[in-house]
């Protein structure tokens, strides 16, 4: 009879199976054929879990509680949090505690847990849960690391395990091989820049962070990282969460202290709402807006790239913040990943009919699909010095929001306003474009601008002749000795 139920009792140890892969079962999986033993539970012994955490995508078999070769499994994964409870309505130092753990594996007993232990895995993928008293324990994963979904349900584990390879001993220490698949584009951003037309204008962007697995999330910043060479003045016009839930102002700040990095961190009312949601809805999505300012560098003609990481961590998750130059981490779009916006300079040359450089020409810039279908007015008062005259920093007008695209209108307009002295003022406006053609820098846009003298360089004819003005003089000095003789005249009547 004893040595049956010493059978029994190391049937149920060889159940409580360690896992790989897709995940382990909430309960105990069914125990295998009886393993014979000689041995009884040393109830002096004290426990040990081992919990190793990788990452990686596909599933593998399921573990026996030994230690097994760990090359094939991925990547190390460490801020994996694990809580441990035992189940202190079992005995395992009796054949009883056993059956009653077989009656939990089917359902027919509830558990009863006593106090959790929690920890995280270091940087090598583990977490030791050691001098554990003998014992059924429910393993759960309360946090995963940013980047990764909680992708193994509770478990039950019991301490001892009988040795799958040495059916006559214990295994007092047990090793367990959970995964956690990764999230994919766990960090995206959008821009809208069709409207950002030159200096002064603002961009739009529009960052999403997913939201790891965890229990209870205690920090969650979403970081738009941008080039503070070319836009400037961040401000946050939205915050929302995956289910369409728009925060208050009151559950997120703003921090703008580091120069490059704008950063909505959500605080402990926005952290309770965001704890409340669970599968595609755990995300955070956040509008940025920035002023296009004028380069330090005038002849800076590259793309001016946007990116965006996200700093989210569970309770107990001690993993270091990401770096947002890092190439490697999933919560950081990496340099040269991010939006683009490309904007080019233009040099007018203001030359007469004879190649003469003109001067004091003025000119208003429009956006515009063609001379006769004006937009927006985009810039004033444009002046010629010298023949020449220049305009900084305008958007390309084939691409748009982040990707190849005409903008709407599809290119600008220069209206003069101001004619240089003797010239004739343009008939219609002058048409042009600026664009990327596929090149990461843009090329210098040269606008050529002739002007006729006024009148087309005609003579008007003179408006009087040579003849007249004898006539006039003449006339003039008849009057003068007309009145000159009737002075006299009175003067010699006074005397008589």
């Amino acid at each position: 009879m004893t040595t049956l139920k010493h059978r029994w009792a190391a049937a149920l140890a060889a159940g409580a199976i360690a896992v790989t892969g897709a995940g382990a079962s909430a309960a105990l999986a069914p125990a295998p054929a009886f393993a014979q033993t000689q041995s009884t539970i040393d109830a002096s012994q004290r426990g040990t879990l081992h919990v190793h955490k990788f990452s990686n995508d596909t599933p593998g078999d399921a573990g026996n509680g030994t230690q097994i070769d760990t090359g094939s499994l991925g990547d190390p994964l460490a801020g994996a949090v694990f809580k441990v409870e035992k189940v202190t309505n079992v005995d395992l130092t009796t054949n009883e505690g056993w059956q009653q753990a077989a009656q939990i594996q089917k359902g027919e007993l509830q558990p009863q847990l006593g106090a959790a232990q929690s920890k995280a895995t270091e940087s090598d993928g583990s977490a030791d849960f050691s001098d554990l008293e003998l014992g059924l324990y429910k393993v759960t994963e309360t946090s995963a690391p940013a980047g990764h979904e909680i992708t193994t349900e509770p478990f039950y584990v019991t301490l001892p395990m009988t040795n799958p390879t040495n059916s006559n001993e214990w295994m007092y220490e047990v090793h367990v091989y959970p995964k956690n698949k990764k999230q994919t584009d766990v960090i995206t951003k959008t821009v809208n820049d069709e409207n950002a037309t030159t200096v002064g204008n603002e961009i739009d962007y529009q960052v999403t962070g997913k939201l790891p697995s965890a229990e209870n999330l205690v920090k969650v910043e979403l970081t738009d990282i941008y080039p503070a060479d070319r836009i400037e003045n961040p401000q946050v016009t939205k915050v929302a969460l995956g289910d369409g839930t728009v925060l208050d102002s009151a559950d997120y700040t703003l921090d703008t202290t580091q120069s490059g990095l704008a950063t909505v961190k959500l605080t402990d009312t926005g952290l309770q709402k965001a704890n409340a949601l669970t599968g595609e809805e755990r995300t955070v999505i956040a509008d940025f807006t920035f002023t296009v300012k004028d380069p330090a560098n005038a002849g800076d003609l590259s793309a001016a790239e946007n990116r965006a990481m996200i700093n989210a961590k569970g309770e107990g998750d001690n993993t270091p913040d990401p770096n947002p130059t890092d190439p490697d981490n999933p919560n950081v779009i990496p340099p040269g990943e991010g939006t683009k916006t490309y904007y080019g300079n233009v040099d007018i040359t203001k030359t007469g009919d004879n190649g003469e450089q003109l001067d004091g020409v003025k000119f208003d810039l429009y956006q515009c699909d063609a001379p006769d279908a004006l937009g927006n007015k985009v810039k004033s008062d444009i002046t010629v010095t010298g023949g020449k005259a220049n305009i900084n920093s305008l958007h390309v007008n084939d691409w748009v929001n982040g990707e190849a695209g005409t903008s709407n209108p599809n290119g600008y307009c220069l209206v003069e306003t101001q004619a240089a002295d003797g010239y004739a003022l343009l008939a219609q406006p002058h048409y042009f474009q600026v664009k990327k053609d596929g090149q990461e820098e843009i090329s210098l846009t040269s606008l050529d601008v002739k002007n006729v003298k006024n009148n087309g360089g005609f003579n008007l004819p003179l408006t009087g002749g040579a003849g007249v003005t004898m006539l006039l003089v003449l006339g003039g000095l008849i009057m003068a000795g007309g009145a000159l003789y009737m002075v006299r005249n009175n003067r010699r009547e006074n005397k008589a």
